[in-house]
């Protein structure tokens, strides 16, 4: 007779259900910036640490900790680190606590991928601090799942509530969301208590009254970089990203756009900063193409490519290179036959490359010898001339700017008594600003160090009186530097050859 326990070694047995790691992470998120300081996330982060406290885990990470929309996952930065974070540490956590699910996600069904990923492939589940409820089981997974329609839909339902509101909002010539660069926002919504209004008005401050000879010296073909330094100067630190910002926003010109509109264009309550027509001519600045253009391809055997021009055409040369010659040269796509080596072909030396021919041009900007000390003692000469005629300056530069900063502040204290009108206000303050502007401008030549100096004119000379030796031995970025250095226009090959 058959043993049935001859059997047993075949029989199927519950799996081993290992015991829980302790080591749990943490997930806190508000909607928006004004939640932030409302103490939502402290009550969140406080949440979790009893939850994990009461549960026996040890809480070694957190993330999020700030606003992000919980309508598109990968938008927001902390859940994109907490999820990397999970796919390349070893020691992963057992689970990551979120206060509720709506924390975690509102995106519904497309954040069952992630949620199923998390548990499925790397062992990490989900747990919900208010209710407890843990993936580590099918019935409570289900459950989960089910909150996080719950979410999309609650989401769903108060964009079709609040979306028209804001359209309408938006159509009335009112502005969504926070102000624009100098101009101070009152309304019933905002933070500051000092500018709580019924209605929502958009003013245009002091800082913003300085703005406006922004877009002047734009339309007089200053560069933004330049422009960033004058505005400094009266006392405004605005950068170079947020000037180009600024040329395109329409908001300036008294106009209002927002995706919600789909492309519609609104005319805003606000006061214009500047006038549409300059808003426009602005903009034509920035369109327009730029009239040179550098080549970006570049090659340590071709140094000089986007650097020459075709004495015929006046194009740019571009440059390539012969395998089975092991020869590279420069050449004009329009022009035939214009086209030189790169360098000189022992085979033909009466032919010279164009590197040799650049050499002895950069030979040309040698100084003789016998001239060097004169050149030397004229230039020290100015220096100590200036220097001395910046220190007499210096007091009367100090006692105008005074006197000036002295008047800004009568002109403002009369102003706020009501004793001048606004109209005159703003014309004298303009009329101020401008000449403690100019006076600054004009002021800016800084005082040169006497020892710093001479070494400086010591190695300017060095680098003259050897400057082809630097360009042959030099990398390419030292090259480059130099063709850019000595040369605004192109070198331009004369020779019209035929080496090919």
């Amino acid at each position: 007779m058959v043993d049935l326990k001859d059997f047993e070694r075949f029989s199927k047995k519950k799996d081993v259900v290992q015991e829980k790691k302790k080591e749990v992470w943490c997930y806190t998120r508000v909607s928006s910036k004004e939640q932030e300081s409302n103490y939502s996330l402290q009550t969140q982060q406080e949440a979790a640490e009893r939850f994990a406290r009461e549960k026996g885990f040890i809480l070694v990470k957190t993330f999020g900790g700030t606003y992000e929309s919980g309508k598109d996952d990968f938008t927001r930065k902390e859940f994109v680190r907490l999820l990397n974070e999970v796919k390349k540490t070893r020691n992963k956590p057992y689970a990551i606590l979120v206060y509720n699910m709506t924390r975690f996600s509102r995106s519904g069904g497309k954040n069952f991928s992630i949620l199923n990923e998390l548990i499925d492939k790397h062992n990490v589940h989900l747990i919900e601090v208010l209710s407890g409820v843990c993936t580590d089981n099918q019935k409570s997974r289900n459950e989960l799942g089910r909150r996080l329609l719950e979410a999309e839909s609650d989401n769903i339902r108060k964009n079709e509530v609040s979306i028209p509101g804001m359209q309408a909002f938006l159509t009335a010539g009112n502005w969504l969301g926070r102000a624009p660069i100098r101009y101070d926002h009152y309304g019933p919504k905002t933070t500051d208590h000092t500018r709580y209004s019924h209605r929502q008005r958009m003013e245009i401050n002091e800082d913003g009254k300085k703005l406006r000879q922004a877009w002047q010296w734009k339309l007089e073909g200053v560069q933004d970089i330049e422009i960033a330094r004058r505005l400094k100067l009266l006392g405004l630190d605005i950068d170079n990203k947020r000037l180009s910002d600024m040329w395109k926003n329409i908001f300036y010109c008294g106009l209002i756009t927002h995706k919600l509109l789909d492309g519609k264009l609104i005319e805003g309550n606000h006061e214009p900063l500047v006038s549409k027509e300059m808003f426009l001519r602005v903009n034509q600045i920035n369109t327009r193409r730029p009239k040179g253009y550098r080549v970006k391809k570049e090659n340590e055997d071709r140094p000089l490519t986007g650097d020459l021009i075709c004495y015929q055409c006046g194009n740019k040369l571009t440059s390539y290179y012969v395998k089975k010659k092991g020869l590279h040269y420069y050449k004009c796509q329009k022009c035939k036959g214009v086209t030189i080596n790169a360098i000189t072909k022992k085979q033909s030396p009466d032919r010279i490359g164009a590197h040799e021919m650049f050499i002895n041009l950069l030979n040309a900007y040698r100084i003789e010898e016998k001239y060097m000390g004169l050149i030397k003692a004229q230039l020290q000469r100015m220096v100590s001339m200036t220097t001395t005629s910046c220190k007499k300056e210096e007091s009367i530069f100090k006692k105008r700017l005074s006197e000036l900063e002295k008047d800004r502040e009568q002109l403002e204290e009369r102003f706020a008594f009501g004793k001048i009108p606004d109209a005159l206000f703003q014309r004298m303050l303009t009329k101020i600003d401008t000449e403690i502007y100019a006076l600054k401008e004009k002021h800016q030549i800084p005082e040169i160090n006497t020892s710093d100096f001479k070494n400086s004119l010591n190695n300017s000379f060095d680098l003259i009186q050897n400057i082809s030796k630097y360009w042959t031995n030099g990398c390419l970025d030292i090259k480059k530097k130099i063709q850019r250095l000595l040369f605004q226009v192109e070198f331009c090959i004369i020779q019209k050859t035929d080496n090919i």
